[in-house]
């Protein structure tokens, strides 16, 4: 047997060989490294984004909150405003001799700043007494234009008036700037149910539903 048939049986390894095989474990260490530099980069860039992306939102949301409590110092203000305004009115409207036989009462039945409006909306009952009877009407009044925007005449159907009609002229004016008139129509046809089953009293004041015009921002 020749040399180089036992040491090629032998397990000894040729120069050529040994860096080939060198050669393919750097290669491999390599490619491991390489691995493992990217995995450690997107790992950095997963909780780069993922700081970023809680703070913007925690950037939103201290915005919103600061929007939000704006909003509500705002129309907590208007309210405010409003309700200085309807106490105003009913004492200048209200009129009633110490004998109580003339004169006119106002009362503020509800009251809220409109958004849509810019302005306070009040539900007002009225009550002009004169000698042997007494008108009562209950009226939705735009206090800061001074606009009478609906005007429902009562009798003995005050309260039916007010649970079935009034209440709902009062929620829909203060949601909407004018009142199409389907709607007038509607609160008209009610308001006739109302006199027809109670009844009403002769020359009392006739009731009034019109539509308002598009609102008119405030004067400060």
């Amino acid at each position: 047997m020749s040399w180089a048939t036992l040491l090629s049986t032998s397990g000894t390894v040729s120069p050529g060989e040994s860096q080939g095989r060198m050669g393919y474990h750097v290669s491999r260490q390599a490619k491991t490294m390489m691995t493992r530099k990217f995995t450690i980069m997107a790992l950095i860039a997963g909780i780069v984004l993922g700081a970023a992306a809680t703070e913007g939102f925690n950037v939103y949301r201290q915005s919103q909150n600061s929007y939000r409590q704006s909003h509500d110092s705002r129309i907590f203000q208007e309210r405010m405003h409003c309700k200085a305004v309807a106490d105003t009115y009913v004492k200048e409207n209200t009129d009633i001799n110490d004998n109580s036989v003339t004169g006119k009462s106002v009362t503020l039945e509800k009251l809220d700043y409109s958004p849509g409006r810019n302005s306070c909306i009040a539900e007002l009952n009225t009550i002009i007494i004169a000698p042997g009877a007494a008108y009562v009407s209950y009226s939705i009044r735009d206090l800061l234009s001074g606009e009478n925007i609906v005007s429902n005449a009562c009798t003995k159907d005050c309260e039916f008036l007010k649970l079935n009609l009034v209440n709902t002229e009062f929620d829909y004016i203060m949601n909407n700037a004018s009142i199409p008139l389907d709607v007038l129509k509607e609160w008209g046809e009610t308001e006739s149910i109302s006199k027809k089953t109670f009844g009403s009293i002769p020359d009392a004041p006739t009731s009034q539903h019109k539509s308002t015009p598009p609102s008119r921002d405030r004067k400060p």
